[in-house]
């Protein structure tokens, strides 16, 4: 946002600039070719050649200008482009993640946000693999930020995040390792079963089971799957959008599954029947990070990482 403002505002500046430049041209040409004319030097014809010669010169000059503008404004984002690449190059060294054999493990980690005050401060938090856990708290105290420390978007600040007792920087990337469901339910335009498997093999009965164990046994069948969703889901509701998501992601088989903000935007009952079928996932390292989970259902987890008194 800081880069395209610094982007609107230079080219504000860069077309009052050379529009003043266009018309003190203007002036400039007319009052030199009047007073031609009225020494005698200058005939009306070429008093007016000289005028149309003013469009001729302004359009060069702010065409230049908006190149300028524009070799200036892209400066800082390839830079910080390069930068990026760069740092990619250095993480991109190590193994990749492909699974997870014990557990996750926080070991003192803190975190901060460049030129900001910490987000997290020395979190110590075990996960282990099949079991549940919940990460709560309010807005802005870090959980999503602890989830990004994970899939390796940042590196902590102090402390380590481990699996299976290896630094997380050991890891070129943990794709292979975790899925991730993001509060945003995002869906394409495309068969409903294209939005499922994202243009995998899967047959389509393991796609019928999914649905099913969902409660979104209307979408399974054949016909159903072939049937189109429209872009983000707009021809379904809310928690068909997020069972949908949530059956992509299983179909997906890694070891953790994260979800983010999986209740955002549900009402009661669509919430309360979306926290039974995330408290029914088994076999995987399940982390729900919510600030809205029932209180009565807590205990079903195995673990409760609640950031509002980290």
């Amino acid at each position: 946002m800081n880069k395209l403002l610094g982007n609107m505002t230079l080219e504000a500046v860069s077309q009052l600039i050379t529009t003043l430049i266009s018309y003190l041209s203007y002036f400039v040409v007319l009052i030199c070719a009047t007073l031609l004319v009225l020494k005698g030097d200058f005939s009306a014809g070429n008093f007016f050649v000289a005028i149309g010669m003013i469009d001729q010169l302004s359009y060069p000059l702010i065409s230049l200008a908006e190149i300028i503008r524009r070799l200036v404004a892209i400066k800082p984002s390839c830079l910080a482009m390069e930068k990026f690449i760069e740092e990619g190059n250095i993480k991109g060294r190590g193994r990749p993640l492909t699974g997870l054999a014990r557990d996750i493990r926080y070991r003192g980690v803190s975190f901060a946000y460049p030129n900001e005050k910490p987000v997290l401060n020395n979190l110590n938090f075990l996960a282990k693999k099949g079991g549940r856990y919940l990460i709560k708290g309010p807005s802005g105290c870090g959980k999503t930020t602890a989830v990004n420390l994970l899939l390796r978007y940042y590196d902590a600040t102090a402390g380590c995040v481990e699996v299976d007792g290896a630094p997380i920087t050991d890891y070129c990337d943990t794709y292979g390792c975790i899925t991730v469901v993001r509060q945003e339910a995002v869906l394409f335009h495309d068969s409903l079963r294209n939005n499922l498997t994202m243009y995998r093999d899967i047959p389509d009965e393991r796609l019928v089971e999914t649905l099913k164990a969902l409660g979104l046994g209307k979408f399974a069948e054949k016909g159903a799957l072939d049937a189109v969703v429209a872009e983000n889901g707009a021809n379904l509701s809310g928690g068909e959008k997020k069972r949908v998501c949530l059956a992509r992601a299983l179909l997906r088989d890694t070891d953790v599954l994260i979800l983010d903000e999986p209740l955002a935007n549900l009402d009661e009952a669509t919430a309360g029947k979306i926290e039974d079928l995330l408290l029914s996932v088994e076999g995987k390292l399940l982390l729900v990070v919510s600030h809205q989970f029932t209180e009565e259902k807590l205990p079903s987890f195995d673990g409760v990482l609640d950031l509002s008194k980290a």
